[in-house]
This record gives C-alpha cells, structure tokens and sequence, in this order.
C-alpha cells in the first residue's frame, strides 16, 4: 500500500495537536452548561430574585477577605480573576480567597485558592470610580472543570452588537427595611443603555463605563455583587457568552431613570494582557472575539483525515 512520504514523523505531532484540541473545546470560554434557563425563565431583580445555578455561569466567582465574602468576580484562565478596583480599598491581598465552582455560600469544606499578587488599575479614581477594574493573579491554577469556565471577552466595543445581558452576585437582595444579603448566588436579565442618555442621568458617567437595568426600575445590582460579571450573547452567535461589563457603582438600586453603573471591559484588553504578560502567566485572546484560542469543529475533522491518510 502506499504511505505518505514522512508520514510516521508527522503522526506523532498531529496525535499531541489533536488530543490538545480535544481538552480546549471541553472548557472553552463562555460555554455556561445550562444556557436555557437564562434565555427563557423570567426572573425579578436581585433583590429578592431568583437563584443562579454555577453550571449556569461557571466563570462566577466569590472572592473572600478574611473567609468573609468581599466582591464578585470572573474565571478568565485557570490563573486569573477579573474584578473592580474599588472592592481592595486598604485590602491586603495576603488575605484574600477565591471560592469557585458552588452557587451557595453556606457550603462548607469548601477549597479556597490563595491570591498571589493584587493588580489594580493605576489610574483607578476611588471618588470617580473611573477605570475601576483590578486582575487577582492566583497562587495555584484552578482546576477548571463543567462549575469553572472561563468567561470570553471582546474588543468589540459598539453596544448594539449584544443582548440577552445578565448579571449574577451574592449581593444585598432587599433594600426595604433590614437589608438582606444572600448566600445562594442570584441572577438577573438587564438591559444595556446607550451611554448618551444614561450620561445625562449620571453626569459622573465616564466614556470607560456603561449603564444597564431596566426601564422600569426594580432589576439591578446591589452592594455586595461589585466586582461580579455582566456577560451578555452576540446577537449573531446565542450560544457564547461574553463579559461586556464589571459591576461597579449605582445610585442606590433598582431605582427607575437610575441603571446600574459598569466598568466597560473592552478598552481594557490590552492593559489585561499586558499585565498578565508582565505577570509571567499571560492571558492569550483572539483579537476578534478576545476567546482562548481553540479548534474549530471543522479543523478537527481535518486532522482526524490527516491522519487516517497517515496511516492508511
């Protein structure tokens, strides 16, 4: 029979190339492995909402100061959180905790992973809470499975391009009376405001922010879920979810005319990585859609031929 001149040295590395492929489609970014229920439960705001199964949003995770819940926060490698500068006021990252992979805060014998370094932006303005975005770099890889997924990113920075938005945190629940914050992860569907109507409500508003909510009040975030994701679909591609935004401030919550206020992720990729470079644990994007780069279905049906043409 006739064989592929080489043939034998090529195997070997498409074998690696393939069994590699294989491990990053398992956890690519953004997969959320019960996508149904945020696309078609209805659900009220977080004050007093409905509960956010992990499988539903892997990336999420809680960060702990003292074993006492700080901020929110997002999986963007096995080696890097995503949060906002404002929650470490005065806070020695020596003490801090990421607690990933359960949606309830009450679970005991929980494994939490020790912070290594604290990076938060050097021009973050604590009074104007502009560039309020902070990167927790880990003193050991999480190990990422179905409860932890990386979130995608994207430098995509025109708003019209998503929807479907979402936002999770064990934030406060109820702001009328005793305020309540929960210990079972919630979820709420908000929508994304264009920045020149929400700049005249909230003339503080930066062009490195944006604002969701809704137009009737009563869904927002709340104290507590800062630091925590605002993950939204294309509208071209329902089955990818990307973080457009990081909680970051609000004129109380849940106030009609009065949305939520974010941290806009996308002109911050590039600080990202150069950080994360800087770090010695780099996060590598696409410059498209800011995702780890993977395999596509397609290129792996290539390989798998290569190599039976190899072998044959």
């Amino acid at each position: 029979m006739k064989r592929w001149k080489g043939g034998t040295g090529l195997l070997l590395p498409l074998a690696f190339l393939l069994s590699w492929a294989h491990s990053s489609q398992a956890w690519k970014c953004g997969q959320g492995l019960s996508t149904r229920p945020l696309l078609q439960e209805n659900v009220s705001a977080i004050m007093g909402g409905k509960p956010a199964n992990i499988s539903e949003v892997p990336w999420h995770v809680g960060i702990m100061n003292h074993g006492t819940h700080l901020c929110g926060g997002s999986i963007l490698n096995e080696w890097w959180v995503l949060s906002a500068s404002h929650c470490f006021d005065q806070i020695n990252n020596a003490n801090l905790e990421i607690r990933h992979g359960r949606d309830d805060l009450s679970t005991k014998n929980v494994k939490h992973e020790k912070v290594d370094k604290l990076i938060l932006h050097p021009k973050f303005d604590d009074w104007l809470l502009d560039n309020d975005i902070a990167l927790l770099l880990l003193k050991s890889p999480l190990n990422l499975s179905i409860n932890g997924i990386p979130i995608c990113t994207s430098e995509l920075s025109d708003l019209r391009i998503w929807k479907n938005c979402w936002v999770t945190g064990w934030g406060i629940t109820n702001v009328s009376g005793v305020k309540v914050q929960t210990t079972k992860l919630q979820k709420v569907q908000v929508d994304l405001f264009r920045w020149d109507w929400c700049g005249y409500v909230l003339p503080l508003l930066t062009k490195n922010m944006l604002c969701a909510g809704t137009p009737d009040g009563g869904m927002d975030a709340c104290q507590g879920d800062s630091g925590g994701a605002l993950v939204c679909n294309k509208k071209r591609n329902i089955n990818t979810w990307y973080q457009v935004g990081i909680v970051s401030w609000g004129v109380g919550c849940g106030k009609k005319n009065l949305p939520g206020v974010y941290t806009k992720v996308s002109p911050y990729l590039k600080w990202i990585r150069k950080q994360t470079a800087k770090a010695g644990k780099p996060y590598v994007y696409d410059q498209d859609s800011a995702c780890p780069l993977v395999l596509s279905y397609w290129a792996i049906l290539f390989l798998y031929f290569v190599m039976f043409l190899l072998t044959w």
